[in-house]
């Protein structure tokens, strides 16, 4: 090989490795740029996946929050709605309860134990009642009872028809003493209410 023909043969040799190194630099430089193209899609995808994650979270709460406000709303209306019958259903019993009990006591104020109500509850006034002024209001039809209800007072009253009075019993006033007792029946049993609700098991709560 002449001289001639040898530095032919290095510049073709340093041109193919020049090419060579271009192609190599070519070839990294495309790999960087598509791992960094792979790495961003990758990166974003993640984002995209996680923001896709949140909003489905948020909206399952959102929605588990409007179930349980819808439920809590149902059941409260449920309870207003039971409460309400248990209310109307306790006053339906106590109406027949106390019914029934004045079916009673107007039977009792048709025996001879009436009478001997009456003495007794004049008895008892007597201590509280030192007036002249005292007025003993009876009901109606009641009237075949004073001269007893007077001796036992002690005949120191006197008798008005009360039509407040539906059962039975005696309400002795004395506007000087500022005292009434209410020793009626109606009055009693009214009294039994207050315990009957307590006591019943009824108690709506």
């Amino acid at each position: 090989m002449d001289m001639t023909e040898e530095k032919v043969y290095h510049s073709d040799e340093k041109v193919s490795k020049f090419h060579d190194a271009i192609n190599h630099y070519a070839t990294e430089q495309r790999n960087k740029i598509e791992q960094e193209v792979a790495d961003y899609k990758a990166h974003e995808l993640e984002n995209a996946e996680k923001e896709v994650l949140n909003e489905a979270y948020r909206l399952i709460q959102a929605e588990m929050a409007a179930m349980r406000n819808k439920i809590a709303r149902e059941m409260a209306l449920r309870e207003q709605d039971a409460r309400r019958e248990l209310l109307t259903r306790r006053q339906q019993i106590s109406d027949e309860v106390f019914a029934n009990a004045k079916e009673s006591l107007t039977k009792f104020t048709e025996t001879d134990k009436y009478k001997v109500f009456l003495e007794k509850a004049a008895k008892e006034a007597v201590p509280l009642f030192q007036a002249s002024d005292i007025t003993i209001g009876m009901k109606p039809g009641d009237e075949a009872y004073q001269s007893t209800v007077k001796t036992a007072f002690g005949g120191k009253c006197t008798f008005v028809e009360d039509k407040t009075i539906h059962l039975g019993g005696l309400r002795i006033i004395s506007k000087s003493l500022g005292l009434t007792a209410d020793q009626t029946l109606d009055a009693l049993l009214e009294d039994q209410r207050d315990w009957f609700e307590t006591h019943s098991g009824l108690a709506v709560v």
